[in-house]
């Protein structure tokens, strides 16, 4: 994730770059470029982990399709009976 980290990070920079007002054109152009590959690659990133996740949870529980939800609450016990006063 290291890797991601740091598309965010030159992410933010670029913004930041492009928000200046003393930025020519063709130097906005190359950063928009740039940010438009870094958040293609972003993108990727997490899609992969995403689908890392889900095999791991296939694995935890084959049997459900879906992730694991909370646990069954505990069983009740029942009431013992009243009491003749």
């Amino acid at each position: 994730m290291a890797e991601f980290s740091k598309q965010l990070e030159r992410l933010e920079a670029i913004v930041r770059k492009l928000e200046a007002e003393d930025l020519d054109l063709d130097e906005a152009l190359k950063l928009f470029e740039e940010g438009v590959e870094r958040l293609r690659v972003a993108r990727e990133q997490l899609t992969q982990t995403e689908l890392k996740v889900k095999k791991v949870l296939e694995i935890e529980s084959p049997t459900s399709s879906s992730p694991p939800g909370p646990p069954d609450p505990p069983a009740r016990r029942a009431s013992p009976p009243p009491r003749d006063r």
